[in-house]
């Protein structure tokens, strides 16, 4: 058998603090400058010719070197820094500043000095905590890998169609948030001018949310069945996809937030009724920080299905033998602080990416229709649209889903004239007509329900054996 041999890449010491130097991809030479007191600087000198790259080098080393006797900023080594990491970073700045507001409202207080009340703003009465609030949750939908330099005029609209309705406030801190978000990469240089996106391009107006269109039953099983049987990804995305399908599915059921509130769910989280029903408790998200924290949302049946597959894929030896409340209840006591929905990769994956692929992809085939809007938002939206059209009252829903009476009452009129209620009252002779030729139908019994859970997992189990998942 014939050794290999690894060629060993070249290295020039051209003085202390400076070499040329070449790595195996590039028939260029490289620069390595490490002046006292400051970085190592390397990059490429564009060369593949070793005279010319000495002589490039000790001219670097000259001017560089006269910049720092003459006390003027030389050339930084670029950040590598992620979307993710650049929103830390404002965060903390805004942070600091609310500490010193903070601490001088408590100066105010103890000299007793108040400010005229008829002032717009008052030392001491300005807060952050709306921006620091609105920069997590836009860290918490884009992927933790994401570059500054990704963050395009298409992402950015994306995010505000997977939110609630806006009013023009939250509207304006949103958009300052991304402003603030483009200077930070801009000052880190993670970016040129060009890529920064015009905000004065993103209008998102009432009516545009307001098009964001919600699945039907059947458009939902079409989904659901295509992402299990017809969606091909590889390596990482299969494990990505399985998750989606669940976390998707779970959304659609519950009418909880992408994002924040999905991302958030802990299997300790997850409790029973002293009736003995599931239900799930929200602690993160848009409603953390209102008075009533941590609301409780009843999951139905198809709900707790969707939960059963993730546990089944990402800890099948742990819950052999157990039935479906006793896997849920098991995993809250021994998994309590796992989040459910983070996948073995990413504890904040990026669901949406792989949703959009799907509808891009049904789109194509022709079994969606082109011209209407669905974003992962309108999973959500479908939930509370149905829900409205069942007829559950508007407190039930306006409790389950985290959201003001006002809001639905403004946005979903248009849904409580298609409920059944209202088509009774609306045509009550044609319905006449259809109920005297409709059989009789019957609720299910819970051996029924159980058996449609169990057809479901069957299938998903079917197209997606169980994974080997280990989690700390």
């Amino acid at each position: 058998m014939t050794e290999t041999k690894v060629m060993k890449q070249p290295y020039i010491n051209l003085h202390d603090g400076l070499a040329i130097l070449k790595v195996a991809q590039s028939k260029q030479w490289r620069i390595y400058l490490k002046l006292e007191g400051q970085k190592a600087l390397r990059f490429s000198l564009k060369t593949p010719d070793q005279a010319e790259a000495t002589k490039l080098a000790w001219k670097e080393y000259t001017l560089n070197s006269a910049l720092l006797e003459n006390g003027e900023v030389i050339k930084q080594p670029k950040s590598r820094l992620t979307l993710h990491q650049v929103i830390d970073k404002l965060i903390d700045d805004y942070l600091k500043l609310q500490e010193i507001i903070d601490k001088e409202k408590k100066r105010q207080e103890k000299e007793g000095k108040e400010e005229n009340n008829n002032k717009k703003q008052r030392v001491g009465n300005e807060t952050h905590s709306s921006k620091i609030r609105h920069w997590k949750r836009i860290k918490a939908f884009y992927d933790e890998k994401m570059r500054p330099s990704a963050l395009s005029t298409e992402e950015v609209r994306d995010y505000f169609y997977n939110l609630d309705m806006l009013s023009n406030t939250q509207f304006k801190i949103i958009k300052f948030c991304f402003i603030k978000i483009f200077e930070k990469s801009l000052e880190l240089q993670l970016i040129k001018h060009e890529q920064v996106v015009n905000l004065k391009n993103i209008e998102i107006k009432t009516k545009d949310m307001e098009s964001r269109d919600v699945f039907t039953k059947t458009e939902f099983n079409l989904l659901f069945m295509y992402a299990i049987t017809g969606f091909k990804t590889s390596g990482k995305g299969i494990h990505t996809n399985k998750m989606c399908i669940m976390a998707s599915g779970f959304i659609y059921h519950t009418g909880i937030r992408i994002g924040e509130e999905l991302l958030g769910i802990k299997w300790s989280d997850l409790k029973k009724t002293p009736d003995g029903h599931l239900f799930c408790v929200i602690r993160k998200g848009k409603t953390s920080n209102y008075k009533t924290k941590n609301r409780k949302v009843l999951l139905d049946a198809s709900a707790h299905a969707f939960l059963l597959f993730v546990a089944k894929l990402k800890h099948p030896d742990l819950i052999k033998g157990l039935d479906d409340y006793q896997t849920i209840m098991y995993l809250s006591k021994i998994k309590y602080n796992e989040q459910v929905f983070a996948t073995k990769y990413s504890k904040t994956p990026d669901y949406r990416t792989t949703f959009n692929k799907w509808i891009v992809n049904l789109k194509e085939d022709g079994y969606l229709y082109e011209n209407k809007n669905y974003v992962m938002y309108s999973l959500r939206h479908s939930y509370i649209t149905n829900a409205l059209e069942d007829n559950i009252p508007l407190t039930v829903i306006s409790d389950s889903c985290g959201t003001s009476l006002k809001m639905i009452q403004e946005h979903y009129s248009h849904t409580s004239v298609m409920s059944q209620s209202a088509i009774e009252y609306l045509m009550k002779e044609k319905l006449m007509l259809l109920e005297m030729s409709k059989p009789v139908s019957k609720e299910l019994t819970a051996e029924e329900i159980q058996k449609e859970k169990n057809i479901l997992l069957d299938l998903v189990e079917l197209e997606f054996p169980s994974d080997n998942y280990s989690s700390n």
